[in-house]
């Protein structure tokens, strides 16, 4: 394992992110840092990212989604869902 020093500026952090405070930020960044890392193990073991997908792959997804969706086979999320998930994930 190893450690970085990372300096941020708490002003602005509380600025900019209200109620985001420097332990909460450092837990934040920690768990970003461990899904990039968890993110390249997942790469390395044969499942492809989702970036590396051609245009026509990603045509193909879309028009699939978009039949789901005309079908009334989709599931929706509401905006507070989807930000609560966030927050759970990220410890915000």
């Amino acid at each position: 394992m190893c450690s970085f020093n990372i300096t941020v500026d708490e002003d602005k952090l509380l600025r900019d992110y209200p109620g985001v405070d420097g332990q909460r930020f450092g837990q934040w960044l920690q768990r970003w840092v461990d899904d990039i890392v968890m993110d390249d193990v997942t790469a390395s073991t044969g499942q492809v990212s989702p970036n590396s997908h051609s245009y026509e792959e990603v045509k193909e997804d879309i028009r699939k989604r978009i039949d789901r969706i005309e079908a009334g086979k989709a599931t929706f999320y509401s905006n507070e869902e989807v930000f609560s998930s966030i927050r759970e994930r990220y410890a915000l």
